[in-house]
């Protein structure tokens, strides 16, 4: 039963390791191949988070409260300037 556990402990470290050295390796031979310079990847990467929060912004639903407060503000406000009161 113990040599079991201690087969499972080597396994899963073999695989962490081999994971870590594959996703460096792939890291190091993807900055070899890429076609622009770093500044150029840097507003690309910046410009597709950009476009990945305002797709995420839009699906998203608002605060339908914080609507309501916004909108009862403005109301009170434009009452109080027509009262003169403001």
């Amino acid at each position: 039963m113990k040599t079991d556990q201690i087969e499972n402990t080597l396994d899963t470290g073999m695989f962490i390791a081999g994971f870590l050295v594959g996703l460096i390796g792939g890291g190091i031979a993807a900055l070899f191949k890429v076609p622009q310079s770093g500044q150029q990847t840097r507003q690309q990467i910046s410009a597709t988070g950009d476009n990945i929060i305002n797709k995420i912004e839009s699906v998203v639903p608002s605060d339908p409260i914080a609507e309501g407060l916004a909108e009862g503000k403005a109301a009170a406000r434009r009452r109080q300037s027509e009262l003169g009161l403001g």
